[in-house]
């Protein structure tokens, strides 16, 4: 088996039975770098009956596998939504309908110079709140 320097690039033979399945550190005699090895594993592939063989290191396999099983994952979680929440959109934009409220309220005298009868639509706007919290209230009791 031939095995080169991930830094110097200098190639050096090994006897596959020195190396486990697991991997091991090695060492290069010219540089003195040291890295983790793993034996890599051939795969046959067929592909429109051809067969084509590739080396590939035994973890990338089970990363292909990995990877293919989350993409599986995503488009199913794609497919099953979530339903809206309803009540919580409602919430919000309560809660946003009277943010707005109050600020128009705040600065009603500088949007009645740019806006006339501004002071009017507010008016109204809080008469028909008060009109709708009544209507909710009578559905209440």
């Amino acid at each position: 088996m031939i095995i080169s320097c991930e830094v110097c690039n200098k190639k050096f033979e090994i006897d596959e039975k020195l190396i486990p399945h697991e991997g091991r550190t090695l060492q290069c005699g010219s540089c003195e770098h040291k890295w983790f090895f793993k034996k890599k594993e051939t795969i046959i592939l067929d592909k429109t009956k051809k067969k084509i063989k590739k080396d590939i290191p035994i973890n990338t396999k089970e990363l292909l596998d990995e990877a293919e099983n989350a993409i599986l994952n995503e488009s199913k979680n794609i497919i099953k939504r979530k339903p809206i929440n309803i009540l919580g959109f409602l919430i919000i934009f309560i809660i946003s309908l009277t943010a707005l409220i109050i600020l128009a309220d705040t600065f009603k005298n500088s949007i009645e110079s740019l806006i006339p009868g501004f002071d009017i639509i507010l008016n109204n706007l809080y008469e028909s709140l008060k009109d709708i919290m009544l209507f909710i209230k009578d559905l209440l009791k």
